[in-house]
Parts: structure tokens; sequence; C-alpha cells
């Protein structure tokens, strides 16, 4: 229901295609930039902006000169966002400097301007010149659009990040705190822990936290802080105080006493004091350390000096609490958490215990909420009201028409507040019944006397004078905690029942204050013995690598396959990066903080990492659902996405590595991904599939309703067409758009679907594809509304795709088909990389939804990356994702599942001057392919390809005809292979009759293979066609079935099961494949009388131009099995075949249908039986009385059909007389031996 909900949301957001503004550099050197906007309002869409990256030559951003021309109207509804052409994001990215500059048209309101020209100078005086390295070849070049000038500004770090301070060496005991106070350890308790032999003096023992001193930094470095950071120290030295060390030895009455922050808490900022919610983790880490070397000294806390008493007196501080629980995640996404909802007319009540409030000042307090709706609508406007009140005293009262969040501040008379539980109340009142907000927090600030009944905290209510508080209790410790990692002992005058404390106040900021007794302190619950402790396993300079793999220890193992099978890799175990660079703390901007580490000080400069683990939004396992494995980045709140990409954004939000997420929760799932990514890579089927790209794209139809959508539903073929322009000539391009197929009703809600698509899509996926894109609308778990693709209770199209081990990689410019952080639903991305061996290499796609024009844009921009320059990328797969990502939010939803390491499939190297001849071909006639190849011998596979065409379609859109254009390609008219020696390629084939007299020329793409399995492309485009003289010829061509060994079948023989059928077409003028309607290659299940077009599958010989085969794998699971085939040969002479075979998938021997012929013999016979298994066969005969008169010696015969030969001699070479005989057939394997008695007579 939540994946229907969000499919509904897509359309929504989705907007209109083919963006009419257009920008080219007109001028690019050492002194400026000048770049010209041509703009053409034709759709709202052409309204958003376009952000391009650009080099520069030291930090400070260029002032930006702009020349406007031929001002006119546009009709649409500008944003309300205003933008302008400006710098918008500076950045130093991979040591370079860069502004992202937004270019836009748009003057104000209605009106644009159709010509710009943007200058932006630079400065002249920067000369120096850095040579570029692999990393900023790789992931730099791509992204900044004056790369050939900005080259040279590339200026590496001189200065080294933080290391980490040298820890003495010793023993570590780790604990844990959840919340902010004095604590304290028992001698005793820390004794109970320690092993035997330690020689303990309490003074060395020293106390250790994350430099982040409790919280996460996460939260401000990934959605606030998003400029240059370095990576912090790990761990800081807490003073503390022991009871009693100092007599030198620790005995069980001495005591540890310690200010300690847990997760969440009150921080001071800018003179505010402001709540801190964690959103990560709920229990912060602590590191005791007890010295080898006993005299090292432990910090200590120190003890203020004395001040006099002030004239000035008061009683009371100022007290915070906060109340907040968060329960529920509105959105299932992002970092929204609620308590509870409340629906219209009701009310919500919470408890908060105030202690000891000073009745004669006003109290203040912040109600946060979150809209939310009963049922989801399409604007998402309900009106929310809420009256907040207590003890029947309104408080605060709201109203707001979203689903954000929205707080309000008040404040009131603390009479109302009473000591002890108070009850607090929510009421909704919107009159729109549909309101259902979430209560988020409150927090409550007041004046309390400074009464002791258990420790508490306080703030100074004043600053910049002398002060003397006036404490009722006695038995009392006052720590000035305003510097909570450094907390100061107070000099106290104390007295009978009550102790002051003076102190002169600084103007800077409010002071903190802790009042306790020892007695009262809470104890530290578990002492976890660690031991010896390495802390610079990672931070270190002495590492390198290429790349990283990073994940939980309990994958580690299986892992390390892929990291040995990769060279120059290894695993980091999250756990350790935890440790080294957020003290312990699961913070995942640890990650980035590692990362970021290994570019500064590692030896060799890592330039992708791998994430070994799933994801998802709930750090804290509040669902008790979470299994995250290795966390990701949430942004946002009501509008929230996931992404990797700031964990490797070390300088602002564009991403500095390559980055891949294999998305497992088990050792299964990541031991099926590296077996696959091993074998696929080893083994790397060779064949035409590496050249072959496959676009698929979303039907016009539906779901879009209005004519004013009739755009974005025509931009899913349209903007396929796009991305077909700029794939090279030499890769074959297959297109399966929805627009083509017909439609069947199947009663569902949208009601129609289009099976035949998908067979198409799933016939593609076994004939072979390197890439799939796909570009439409789309859920985490489908393609299109008619379900071209789907994972649900009825139906998982994982199941269906046969790859084997040609594995595409999967483009998808969809709506969230990649979500990969939700809980109990895997996205369709998830299970494409989970799966064991038949359908992915790796997957590219979106987290979230994402508009038309973007995704365009983005794709458009990662194929012409990957086929640069009409040539093959050399890069990883995630380095060519990672290198067009120039910190745009679209960019941010791509995401790489897979190992971002792995290369392409698509070959680099390519064949140049390859020729056909004749120049024209007639059809029948044979060709010829000629020309040189890079290799010296080798085998090659090559096809021809008639002429594309114009298709014009017609469709049905709001109860209106509607039309859409776009290029067909033309039919295969040749599939071959040949081979190859001194480099000289030469190759023949033969044209069909079936051309289509295409006005286009025809194409011959090809690619060659050495005997290493180097593999090079080639095309040769401009072949013309003509009709040739009719052909004699009136038989149609040969069909045989054999096993892949070899062996020949015919109806009635039997097969073991899991073995694959061979089906052998020959004809003396070849074999159809054009697939032309009516003459297809059609395989034909004689049981279901299901058809399947096998024409794709179908190649000849090597080096044969009459013969050729397909394979017939994955049977039915029965004992019997029937197929017909119909072929073509090129003449359109039709041949029909069918064939019946018995299946076993039993390894026990036996031996059917035995008898001999001719029977009665003269001469010679034939013993002709089936076997269910190979086996050795010896036959005997005898006369009637019992006597051996010849036997046939052992011979190996196969499983299936076999024949035996006698020459009807005895063993003396005589002719028996006429008469009855009998023999005996005996057939034996490793394992077992079965006889079998016939009768033969014997008449001359």
């Amino acid at each position: 229901m939540r994946f229907q909900k969000l499919f509904i949301l897509i359309v929504q957001i989705m907007g209109l295609a083919n963006s009419q503004i257009k920008w080219e550099i007109v001028s690019s050197n050492q002194s400026e930039l000048i770049i010209h906007l041509k703009s053409k309002i034709l759709s709202p869409d052409d309204l958003k902006p376009i952000d391009i990256l650009i080099g520069l030559p030291s930090k400070v951003l260029p002032t930006i000169q702009v020349q406007s021309s031929n001002e006119y109207y546009h009709p649409y509804k500008v944003n309300n966002k205003t933008y302008k052409t400006e710098w918008i994001q500076n950045q130093k990215v991979n040591d370079l400097y860069t502004g992202t500059l937004r270019l836009t048209p748009i003057k104000e309101s209605n009106l644009f301007f159709e010509s710009m020209i943007i200058r932006i100078p630079f400065d002249k005086s920067i000369n120096e010149f850095y040579r570029s390295n692999k990393i900023h070849q790789y992931l730099l070049a791509p992204k900044i659009v004056n790369w050939s000038i900005a080259k040279n500004w590339i200026k590496p770090k001189k200065e080294q990040l933080l290391k980490e301070t040298s820890l003495p060496e010793g023993t570590w005991i780790k604990f844990y705190l959840s919340k902010d106070g004095v604590y304290k350890i028992s001698g005793n308790k820390l004794k109970s822990v320690l092993t035997d032999g330690i020689d303990l003096d309490p003074r060395s023992i020293m106390l250790y936290t994350g430099s982040a001193f409790g919280r996460d930094r996460t939260y401000e470095e990934t959605q606030l802080k998003l400029s240059n950071t370095l990576v912090p120290n790990n761990l800081i030295e807490i003073p503390i105080r022991i009871i009693g060390e100092s007599d030198g030895n620790l005995s069980d009455d001495d005591t540890i006493i310690f200010y300690g922050r847990g997760p969440s808490g009150f921080n001071q900022k800018n003179e505010g004091i402001l709540w801190h919610q964690n959103l990560y983790f709920t229990k912060t880490v602590y590191w005791l350390l007890i010295p080898a070397n006993n005299s090292l000294r432990g910090s200590r806390i120190e003890t203020a000096n004395l001040v006099s008493e002030s004239p000035e007196k008061i009683n009371y501080g100022l007290s915070y609490i906060h109340s907040e629980e968060d329960l529920i995640n509105p959105n299932e996404s992002g970092l929204s958490w609620g308590n509870n909802t409340i629906k219209n007319g009701n009310s919500y009540s919470f408890k908060v215990n105030i202690d000891s409030p000073f009745h004669s000042q006003s109290a203040k307090g912040i109600i946060g909420m979150i809209g939310n709706e009963k049922v989801p609508t399409i604007y998402q406007n309900t009106n929310h009201k809420i009256l907040f009140s207590t003890n029947n005293q309104e408080l605060a009262n709201m109203d707001w028409l979203s689903l954000n969040h929205k707080s309000k501040s008040f404040s009131f008379n603390s009479d109302i507040l009473i000591n002890g539980d108070q009850t607090f109340q929510i009421k909704n009142f919107s009159e729109n019944p549909n309101s259902e907000p979430f209560f988020d927090y409150f927090t409550l600030s007041y004046d309390r006397e400074l009464k002791y009944s258990e420790p508490f905290e306080f703030y100074s209510p004043i600053k910049s004078k002398k002060i003397t508080f006036i404490f009722e209790g006695n038995d009392l410790v006052i720590w000035n905690i305003s510097v909570p990692s450094t907390p100061v002992n107070l000099p106290l005058n104390t007295f009978e029942k009550n102790a002051t404390m003076n102190i002169d106040l600084p103007s800077e900021n409010k002071q903190k204050f802790g009042v306790f007794r020892i007695n009262d302190l809470e104890s530290v619950s578990e002492l976890i013995l660690v031991g010896q402790k390495k802390w610079n396993l990672l931070r270190s300079n002495l590492n390198g690598a290429d790349h990283i793999i990073l994940g939980p220890k309990e994958f580690e193992t299986q892992s390390q396959l892929l990291a040995n099978h990769r060279k120059k890799t290894i695993y980091v175990p999250i756990e350790n990066i935890y440790d080294e660079f957020s003290g312990g703390n699961i913070d995942p901007i640890a990650i980035r903080h590692f990362l970021h580490w290994t570019q500064n000080n590692w030896s060799t400069k890592p330039y992708t990492v791998l994430f070994m683990g799933d994801a998802d939004y709930d750090y804290r396992n509040i669902t008790d659902q979470s299994r995250i494995k290795v966390p990701t980045i949430q942004l946002g709140t009501r509008y929230s996405h996931s992404t990797d990409d700031r964990l490797v954004s070390f300088n602002g939000i564009i991403p500095e590595m390559a980055t891949g997420r294999v998305p497992a929760k088990s050792n299964d799932d990541v031991s099926n991904f590296i077996s696959k990514i091993i074998e696929f890579e080893n083994k790397l089927p060779m064949g035409l599939w590496r050249q072959r790209i496959t676009l698929v794209a979303d039907d016009p139809a539906r779901p879009e309703r209005e004519l004013f959508e009739l755009s974005m539903g025509k931009s899913h073929t349209i903007n396929s067409e796009r991305l077909a322009k700029i794939i090279p000539n030499f890769m074959e391009t297959k297109k399966i758009y929805m627009v083509d197929y017909p439609e069947v009703i199947d009663g569902s809600t949208f009601g129609v679907t289009k099976p035949e698509a998908t067979q198409a899509l799933f016939n593609q996926i076994s004939s072979g594809t390197a890439l799939i894109n796909f570009i439409g609308h789309g859920n985490p778990t489908q393609w299109a509304q008619e379900k071209l693709l789907i994972i649900n209770e009825e139906r998982n199209d994982i199941n269906s795709m046969q790859a084997e081990l040609k594995l595409p990689i999967w483009i998808a410019g969809t709506c969230s088909w990649g979500q990969f952080d939700a809980i109990g639903q895997d996205s369709f991305a998830e299970e494409l990389i989970n799966s064991s061996i038949n359908a992915a290499a790796g997957v590219i796609t979106t987290t979230r939804g994402i508009t038309v024009s973007s995704n365009i844009q983005f794709l458009e921009k990662l194929f012409r990356e990957i086929f640069k320059g009409d040539s093959v990328t050399y890069k990883s797969i995630g380095s060519i994702l990672q290198s067009v990502k120039t910190g745009s939010s679209d960019g941010e939803l791509f995401h790489f599942f897979g190992d971002p390491a792995m290369k392409i499939s698509i070959p680099t190297q390519l064949v140049k001057n390859s020729k056909v001849s004749p120049d024209t071909l007639s059809t029948l006639s044979i060709g010829k392919l000629s020309g040189e190849s890079p290799f010296l011998s080798g085998e090659g596979y090559f096809i021809l390809e008639d002429g594309y065409k114009e298709v014009k379609k017609l469709f049905n859109y709001a109860s209106r005809q509607e039309e859409i254009s776009y290029q067909m390609n033309g039919p295969t008219l040749f599939r071959g292979s040949f081979n190859y020696e001194n480099n000289i390629l030469s190759s023949q084939f033969r044209v069909p009759k079936d051309i289509s007299y295409s006005k286009n020329p025809a194409t011959l793409r090809f690619n060659v293979t050495d005997n290493s399995n180097l593999q090079a492309l080639g095309s040769v485009t401009g072949i013309r066609f003509t009709l040739g003289p009719p052909s004699n010829d009136t038989q149609g061509p040969i069909i045989s079935f054999e096993t892949e060994n070899g062996r020949n079948l015919r109806s009635g023989d039997f097969l073991k099961y899991g073995e694959s059928i061979v089906v052998r077409i020959s004809d003396p003028l070849g074999i159809n494949l054009t697939g032309e309607k009516g003459h297809e290659l059609i395989l034909t299940n004689n049981f279901t009388q299901v058809e399947t077009n096998i024409t794709n599958k179908f190649i000849y010989d090597m080096n044969s131009i009459n013969t050729g085969t397909f394979l017939i794998n994955n049977l039915p699971e029965s004992d019997e099995i029937s197929f017909r085939v119909n072929a073509w040969d090129n003449a359109n002479n039709p041949s029909e075949s069918e064939i019946r075979i018995k299946i076993t998938n039993l390894d026990e021997l036996s031996l059917i249908n035995l008898f001999n012929f001719p029977n009665p013999m003269s001469m010679d016979t034939k013993f002709s039986f089936e076997l269910t298994a190979d086996a050795e066969v010896s036959i005997n005969i005898y006369s009637l009385e019992g006597r051996r008169i010849k036997k046939i010696l052992p011979e190996l015969c196969l499983l299936g059909h076999n024949n035996i030969y006698w020459d009807g001699k005895d063993e003396f070479g005589q002719l028996p007389a006429n008469g009855a005989y009998l023999y005996k057939v005996t057939a034996k394997n490793s394992s077992q031996k079965i006889d079998q008695i016939g009768r033969l007579a014997i008449f001359r």
C-alpha cells in the first residue's frame, strides 16, 4: 500500500521534457570563460535552471558579467524560488577550487531572455601548474566544464590533517552512558573486571571519550555545515576525580567521579540553550585506561580559586526540561520522527517532572508538531489546529496547512507549575476531519529553587557580574560544567542546612553547574574489559589502496575473496572506523572522516569505496526492525532522500570518491554477490552481447490523464531517442518501447498490462545485452503502470530472467526503483543485485522521485561519459557515475548498486578501417567483411543490421488519438562468427531476400577476441542493398536436434535433467533471421502450445553462412517434453521439425527399448537400445540350449539411443545355422550393472 501511494505521488512530481535551454562555451582560457545561454520556453520544465561546475584558480568566486538580449513573454507559473544567474556553491573538489554556476534565462515573473552572454574573468596572477593524477582524471575532469584550462589550477593540500595524539599502552575498559550527568565507578567494580596481575596505581587511571563528547557530528556536518571540514581528533581525555587515590592503591571503597554526556542533551550555542536530539545512536561510549606504565598520571578535576562573597545573592537558577520520545517516522524516510498522532477532536497528554519551581518568575516553552493526514491528499495541505495547555490553562495554540514540522514559542506565569509530575495536554481542534498531526517535542525553561533533593543541573540566570548562590542542602558538591569536557570543582561555604557558592560570572555565555552528593550519584551500570587496543590501524600514513570495501566484521571473510580478486583492495571493518574516528560511537559521519583521512594521509589514495551492507532510515532501531550494516546519510524531513554521496563529500556536497553499495543483509547475500561478480569477470562470455544496449521506454498513454500532461507521457520515448543519438555506431541498440506493444486487460486497479513487452525484455536479457536503460514511471518494486517489471506476492520477474553470465548493467531513469533504505521491503534494484547469478552485474538508479528534465539531463551526461569521443570509457562504473555528479540534489538521487571498481563489460578497444565489399549488395548474394585486427589471431562475431526506419505510432489519450514518432532498428540480416590469423579479418555473409528496402543504409557491427579474451569492437556503415535475381531453390532448411556434446537426438531419446538441447538448422542459402512477420524462427511447446520467437538466439557456426544453432535450455520440469521448430531459409522456403524427449533426473541405470533389426536376420543385424546413463555395454548371443556362440566385447555407450553392430558370425567366423537364438545385453557403470534378454532369428 505504501509503494502504491508512492507511485501516485511520483506521477504528480514529474515535469515536462525536452528542455529548450541550451548552453555552450564560446571561449575558455586562463583569463576568462565565456558562456552563451540560448533559451526557448516551450513548457514549464524549461523554467528550471541549469547548474554547471567551473574550475577556478583560487577560492575567490569571480564577479559574473551578464549581457542579456531579446526579452520575451512566457505563460507559465514561475516557481516560488526566485532564480537568477549566480554562484550558488563554492567548494574545493579533488584538489581544485570550483564554483557551481546557476544559469537561468528568467528575468522576472513571466519574462525571459532568449540570449545571454556570461563572462567570468579569472585571476591572472595565478601561474602555478600541477600535474593531475588518476583520481583527477577519473572523477574530476568530467565534472569541470573548463577542464582543459582548470587542470592547471589543481593544488593539492600541503597541510596534513590532524593526526591522532599518541595514546599510552595499557588495559582498556569500555562503558556506555545514555544521558548527561555526574557518574561514579567504585573501586570494587573496577577491580572485578580486571584480570589478576595488573599493577594498578589509581593515580594513573585515565578516562577518554570521542571528541564530540557524547554527541553525534553527523547531523551538523551533513545537514547544516556543508563547507570545508577537517577530520577531528578521535579521543579526548576527560578529567576525573578519584576519592582515595592518594595512597597509590585502588581499594574497594575508592570512587571515580566524572561528568559525562549522553547522546542527547542541552547544548549552548550562540548564547542560546538548545536541545540536541541525537538521531543516530542512543548510548555514548567511554573508555577507561589503566596504563601499562603506572607512573603516568591521568587528568584530574581542578578546583577553582576562591571568590569573595557578593552582596548580590540569589537562591534560584535557570532549569531546562525536554520531553521527546521518537516512536514513528511519518514518511518512513529521512530524519522526521514523531511521538503519537492526535486524531481530529482528540487530545494527547504527557507528564513532565518539574523540580522545585521558583514561582516569582515567568517560564518559557516551545511546542513542536508534525503535520500528518489521515488520508493522503494530492496537495498535502490539510489544515491543522492544536491547543496546548496544562491545568486547564491555555499555553499556546497554532495552526498550519502542511505536513511540515511546526513549532511555537510561548511564555507563561510560572505560578501554574507544580513540584513533581505535571500533566500537559495537546488538543486537535481542526475543522478538517483529515487532520491527524504528530506530537514532536516540548521544551520548558523555568527558574528553580536551589533546593537539593537529588543531583541536578542549572544555568546562571544572569551574566557579567559577581554573584553568590544560596543552596538548601548539606554535603553538597558543585561543579562548573559550562565547558563540559573540563568540569571545575567550585569551593563552597557550608553551613548546617545550606551552602553558598561565590562566583564571578563571565559575559560571554551562561554558566552551567552540576549539584550533587557523592552518595546520590548514579553508578555506571556495566564495565566491559577490552584489554590491549590499537587506535591507529586506520589512522596511519603507511596504509594505501586503490579500492576499499567497507562493511561489518561479519562480512569480512566473504568480502576478502573480492578484495583478493580486485587487487590493491582492502576490507575495512566498520567497527574499526567507529573506534578510530568517532570514539566507538555508531556515528555515521565517522565513515566520511575515515575516507577523508585516506585522501590526505594514505600513501596510495583510494578512489572507490564499496559499502558492503544494507542501510535504512532507522539509525536507532526504534522500529525494532532495523538491520543497518553500513549506514547511509538521510537528508531532510518532509522531502527527504538517502544518499551515500555525503559520505564522500569532504569539502561540501560534491562527492570526491566513487561509491557503490551492495545492500547485503546476510553472509549469503555477500557470498551471492561476490561469487557472481568473480565468476562473471573470470568467465566473461565473448560475443555480440557485449556491444549491445537495450533502451526501454514507458508508453505515453498512462497514468497521465489530462491533456497538459501529454508531453510528459511522450517524453519517455522521446528522451530514449535522445540517448540513442549519443550511442556510437559500433554499438547495437535494441529498443523496447512500450507504445509498440498491445494492451491486455487484467482486471487490476489500472486495468492494463503489456505482457509482450515484458517477454521482449526477458528475451533480450536471455540473448544478452551489456546495458539496459529504462525511462518512465516507476516505484520501488515496479516499472511502468502496466507492470512491465514487478515484484509482489503474485509475481517476481527476476525469476524469469535468464542472463546466465551475460550480466547487464541496469540504468533506470525512473522514480525510487533503488530505494534501499526502506524497512521490511526490498526495492527491485536491491533484489537484482542480491540475486545469485541471472539478473545483473550492477544497477544505476534513483532512490527517490525525480523530474523528467533532471532525469534526462543526468542520463545524457552519463551516456556521454560512457561513450566519450565516440569511444568506450576505460573507467570503472563507479567512477563513471561519480564523475558526472556536480553537487545537485538530482545527482544525489542516483546510486550505483554493485562494486564501483568493476569495469563496464563493453570492450574499450576499437577496430578501425574495416570495410564490406562489394559496396552494394543484392539479395541472396554473398558479402565480405575485411579489416585488420589489433590482435594476432582469435575469433570474431558480427551482425548485419538493415537500415533503420521511421515509425509513427498512434495511441489513445484522453479520449482522442495522438501520434508519436521514433526510429526503429532495421531487422537483423545475419549473425555469425569467424576466426582469423596474422591480424587479418575476413568473413562472409549472405543477404536474405527479406530486406526492408529502407532508404537508410545498413550497418555491420563486429567484435574480435584474442586467445587471452581481449576484445575489440568495430563497425562498417553505409552498406546499400538492391534486389537480386530470383532463386530456384524450393527446399526449406534441414532442422536437427543434438546435445551440447554433439550426440544426435531423435524422438523417444532420453535426456538427463538439466541438460540442454541444441537445435541445428542448415540450408545452402542460409537461414532467415530478419524476424519479419510470418518468417520468424519459432519454437513451440507441443504440450502447452506456447510459442517463443527464438530468432535472436540463432547464430551461424564458425566461418559458416549455411548452418548454425540455437540452444534450448531451462527445460520444463516434466518427465517428457515435446518441441516443434519452424524455420525459413533466406529465399523464404519454410521447414518444420519436432521432437519428443524423455527426461530423467535419476542416476539409476536403465536399458530401454531393446531390439535388433532386421529380425529375422540373414547376414548381419544391429542391436538398438536406449540408456538412462552412460555405461559400458556388452552382448552375448546363445543357442536355445544355452551355448554361447558369440561375445561382442564391451564398448562405451552414452545416455540415450545407441546401436551395436553384429556381422552375423560366431566366435569361429562361421555363419550360424538357421533357427532361434537368445541374446543378453549387459550394461554397467561404476555403481550398477543390469542385464536384459532378447530373441532373434536367423533365416537365409
